[in-house]
């Protein structure tokens, strides 16, 4: 869910928006462009209910950017909601549509972040390692089915990954990186991670970039293709590329992990109950005189 508003309040900019630009990245007045508010039922199928006019005219305070201006009624039902953007570049296009999802929740509730102030930080990081915090000023290095491309428009409303898909990536790298020797299992959340640990931070970041590179190769190996015909010929071909930005994380993660082998110097030991009391070995400090039968071993 992207945004949640309480029954009374009042929406403007910022809130419910599209920015539109041309298929040269310039921001660009639509010919035109309406948009309808849908309640969406919770009963199975989940039909969608049109709330007031279907065809409701947006501001437009700047060329390219829209914003659905309306107060939620009081009488507002809870629960997710969609506006539905409709549009066209000029007079001849075909209307254009797209779907953006939002909440109502009951008055006085605290809507508050999904994830922790470590957790966020991370995620954001992340982003920033892969050009992926700012759609509308770093759009053309993603591909077009990721950058929405809407006829002759490009609509952006996010990023590449979504946050849920990073934190995923962060917590497969914490996992990795508590494998290699010494084991550091102790440290199975990011959010240990930034109180115990912040210096290993850029090591998970990297790792997280492999995985997040890999599913983006992974996705384009479905799409790729090669065609020639007529002395015309077109090749797809990203999925190497995106194996490539792997690689080169990898290796930035391989040198963390022999670092943490040399500067990790006290990793602790196995619990003493498993081993029984008194046993003299090298499993800890208990040298006291023991038993070595099987009912005191185990």
């Amino acid at each position: 869910m992207g945004v949640a508003f309480q029954p009374c309040d009042i929406l403007g900019q910022g809130d419910l928006d599209i920015f539109l630009t041309d298929c040269n990245g310039i921001a660009s007045n639509a010919f035109e462009i309406t948009y309808a508010i849908y309640y969406l039922s919770p009963i199975p199928p989940y039909p969608e209910v049109l709330i007031g006019s279907p065809n409701r005219v947006p501001i437009n305070p700047n060329v390219g950017e829209y914003y659905a201006s309306l107060q939620v009624p009081a009488s507002a039902s809870v629960g997710c909601y969609h506006i539905r953007w409709n549009f066209k570049q000029y007079a001849g296009s075909p209307l254009q549509q797209v779907v953006q999802e939002w909440a109502v929740v009951a008055p006085g509730t605290s809507v508050v972040p999904i994830y922790s102030t470590c957790v966020t930080s991370m995620i954001g990081k992340l982003r920033l390692l892969l050009r992926d915090q700012n759609p509308d000023k770093f759009y053309h290095f993603r591909p077009p089915e990721a950058e929405g491309n809407i006829g002759a428009y490009n609509q952006v409303f996010g990023q590449i990954w979504e946050d849920a898909e990073l934190l995923e990536y962060l917590e497969r790298a914490l996992d990795w990186w508590n494998m290699f020797p010494p084991n550091t299992c102790g440290m199975d959340t990011i959010d240990k991670l930034c109180t115990d640990q912040p210096c290993w931070r850029t090591a998970i970041l990297w790792e997280a970039i492999t995985h997040a590179t890999f599913a983006m190769s992974l996705n384009w190996v479905a799409d790729e293709f090669d065609y020639s015909i007529g002395g015309v010929s077109l090749s797809i071909e990203k999925s190497a590329k995106y194996e490539s930005l792997k690689q080169n994380a990898e290796s930035q993660f391989d040198k963390a992990t022999e670092a943490k082998a040399r500067t990790v110097k006290f990793v602790r030991g196995l619990q003493q109950p498993k081993y029984g009391i008194g046993i003299r070995s090298a499993f800890g400090p208990n040298v006291g005189r023991g038993i070595l039968s099987p009912r005191n071993f185990l």
